[in-house]
């Protein structure tokens, strides 16, 4: 790729000007292009039982269909499969079907050979039909569905087990489709797959990649300008259809209320890359067989991550990790950093996901439903073994000291007005914290607060007069990226993480995200709480009285929401004391005081 070019678009990028493209060159006959888009329709499509949402590819669709191609010198090759229901007629929740998009519109293919989404055959099955029945100079390739990052991978097929496509069979359907034939691009309109494992598998079959770091929200990808700028010229370089794709989602979503990433990466400079994580995980493992295992988690607990609020699915920013590790390994974070940086060519995130450098890695620590179910999986990969045996190791070792949420003997003790208790080793984050005693010897913690001073031997903080109450309850509120504001809560019967705005004195209702389960990222998709809605919110709870002490939820007193939900700051009786969190990522509290009015 020419460094003029990129040069141009970091300039642009840092400037915040408008991106103009160079002027199409002449096309000739060879110029011609074959979109194929594998789309696994899931809940995106189908909608969820609660509310039947879904229409996401339908919405997209709309969005191709709106630009169609203006003649068959850029046409689209289109799969569509693994959802118990499409919204568009036409479509087949019966068999994996192929598509064809052209000048003349959708035209419904035949049936492909049957079989999860996620099975190598069923993705080679499309990429040979595509290339057969629309033969191009050149082809890209877009994967539409879920991602969950690269433990577990992309899709979800409603219909098919296996439900997930892992990194090893999508290599292997990669190769098997493709015949030694390289794509001009390939494009994950997904969450979470602008890993460095995803690029060093696609490098293989591509040499451009355009993904996010972060969830996507529901809408994904803007289709319509892509479409335009192929069928205006399907000679079009690979940067600026990385350019087009990304500029077009931001201009289409900045309005949503999740954070947005996506970065177009140059894979003939991923080795690089991958080298540089070698290097530096044969340094932090040798810090780990030294005793070093607090050190690392310490700068692993402040590193960009991303999944969305209380969904953590352990992917971290490849450049923020390595500033975090520059006082242990200089030279090593200092060469990461630099192979980054040479390799995302194009780059963009909003203000409230700072910290997001175009690529991520899988680094084991808060998703317990990861490590413990998808671990092996990743460990099978093939990536860099270097990271493969730090990966191993650290894990390991996080596994061997995670306990449940537990009451620790550590007194809290009261100097005037405000209250003090020793630390133990090994503790990473302190946060003040009021608790209720529902009955002997079980607690529940019912909110957060800060403005604790911690020096690494002892904690000391004041009780605030007042707490974050909804509805008259106090919340168990805790502060996600930017000014975001989670409470547990259930919300007609459903397990959910309410989502609060605070700006100032001012806190906005943004509605609520449901929980992952198994480690899986949920549908990326705020609901609003509406009138009618019950809702009850749910604490942390601590039993003393228990072996092992396990963490259960106390369950406040539901509520039918009425109008709109009453947020606000009001008094709470409760007793005050610290809460911990170690190098394991566990969680302790304090022997806690009632605090003095």
């Amino acid at each position: 790729m020419k460094k003029l070019c990129l040069a141009l678009a970091f300039l642009c990028l840092l400037t915040s000007c408008d991106i103009s493209y160079a002027s199409p060159r002449s096309r000739s006959v060879e110029d011609t292009f074959t979109l194929l888009w594998y789309v696994n329709g899931s809940d995106l499509e189908s909608g969820s039982a609660e509310d039947d949402e879904g229409g996401a590819f339908s919405d997209d669709l709309d969005e191709v269909l709106s630009a169609l191609p203006p003649n068959e010198h850029f046409r689209v090759a289109l799969f569509t499969g693994g959802a118990r229901d499409w919204k568009t007629p036409g479509f087949s929740s019966e068999i994996n079907q192929a598509h064809i998009i052209d000048k003349d519109g959708l035209t419904h293919g035949p049936a492909l050979p049957d079989g999860s989404i996620a099975q190598p055959e069923t993705l080679s099955n499309f990429i040979q039909w595509g290339i057969e029945n629309l033969p191009a100079k050149r082809y890209g390739l877009i994967f539409w569905d879920h991602g969950s990052g690269v433990p577990i991978g992309f899709g979800y097929d409603e219909l098919h087990e296996p439900r997930y496509m892992d990194l090893t069979a999508m290599s292997k359907g990669l190769e098997d489709g493709l015949k030694g034939q390289k794509l001009s691009f390939i494009g994950f309109d997904t969450c979470l797959m602008a890993a460095v494992e995803t690029a060093s598998v696609c490098a293989r079959f591509t040499d451009t990649l355009v993904a996010s770091e972060e969830l996507e929200p529901f809408g994904g990808w803007d289709y319509a300008p892509l479409m335009r700028q192929l069928g205006s010229n399907p000679g079009t370089s690979v940067e600026e259809i990385g350019q087009t794709i990304t500029d077009g989602y931001f201009e289409a979503r900045d309005n949503a209320e999740e954070m947005l990433t996506l970065s177009v990466i140059d894979l003939t400079q991923i080795k690089p890359v991958v080298d540089a994580v070698s290097q530096l995980a044969e340094g932090i493992q040798n810090l780990l067989e030294e005793g070093g295992f607090a050190t690392i988690a310490q700068a692993r607990s402040r590193v960009k991550y991303y999944g969305g609020v209380n969904q953590s699915v352990d992917m971290v920013d490849l450049v923020h990790l390595a500033s975090r590790l520059e006082s242990t390994h200089p030279a090593e974070a200092e060469k990461l950093s630099a192979a980054v940086r040479n390799c995302v060519i194009y780059n963009r995130h909003t203000d409230d996901a700072p910290n997001s450098n175009g690529l991520s890695i899988y680094f084991p620590y808060e998703n317990e439903g990861i490590y413990e179910n998808y671990l092996e999986l990743y460990l099978q990969l093939g990536f860099s073994k270097p990271y493969i045996q730090f990966v191993r190791a650290f894990s390991k070792e996080l596994r061997g000291g995670v306990e449940p949420l537990y009451m620790s003997d550590i007194q809290t003790e009261r100097l005037g007005t405000r209250y003090r208790a020793q630390l133990p080793p090994d503790i990473l984050r302190v946060q003040g914290v009021m608790m209720r005693e529902e009955e002997d010897g079980v607690f529940s913690l019912i909110g957060l607060c800060d403005g604790v001073e911690a020096d690494g031997t002892a904690a000391a903080g004041v009780p605030p007069d007042t707490w974050l109450t909804i509805n008259g309850a106090p919340a168990f509120a805790q502060f996600e990226d930017g000014d975001v504001l989670s409470v547990l809560a259930e919300r007609n019967g459903e397990k959910v993480s309410i989502l609060l705005e605070k700006q100032g004195d001012d806190i906005t209702l943004l509605g609520s995200v449901p929980e992952a389960r198994d480690g899986r990222v949920p549908l990326p998709t705020v609901y609003p709480i509406e009138e009618g809605d019950t809702v009850a919110l749910l604490y942390p709870m601590i039993d003393t009285r228990r072996t092992g002490h396990e963490e259960t939820f106390f369950s406040g007193e539901a509520f039918v929401v009425d109008q709109a939900l009453e947020i606000e700051y009001a008094p709470v009786e409760g007793i005050y004391g610290f809460l911990m969190t170690d190098c394991y990522d566990n969680l302790l509290v304090t022997d806690a005081l009632i605090p003095a009015r």
